[in-house]
């Protein structure tokens, strides 16, 4: 089953976008880990300090592969360093993975496969 992690960090009075330009290369490098779908980080536009982390990975094994490999510890000594004043992140396990879109250009609420 597929895992997401979806959720954000605070940081007090920092520009999160020269943060992130610092995180860069911890960024790129985990999309060539094992079972990497999506790794994003992204600040948000409207409340300042707050950055956004979306990552998909194809299981929660590949995910613990992750959660032990260097680039997680980088970071998350990187982020420490530049401060944190609160987080919340949250993983969803998933089964089924559909477009939102059909075939005809409609967007569904249900899932074909259920």
């Amino acid at each position: 089953m597929g895992v997401i992690l979806f959720g954000y960090i605070d940081f007090e009075g920092q520009d999160i976008v020269p943060l992130l330009q610092g995180a860069r290369e911890m960024i790129e490098v985990v999309y060539d880990e094992p079972g990497c779908i999506h790794y994003v980080w992204t600040a948000d536009v409207l409340r300042e300090g707050r950055l956004w982390v979306y990552e998909e990975w194809e299981s929660s094994e590949t995910l613990a592969g992750h959660l032990a490999a260097e680039p997680y510890f980088q970071m998350a000594n990187y982020l420490k360093e530049k401060g944190i004043t609160g987080a919340s992140v949250d993983k969803y396990r998933f089964d089924l993975k559909e477009p939102i879109y059909d075939a005809t250009g409609v967007p569904q609420a249900g899932f074909s496969g259920a």
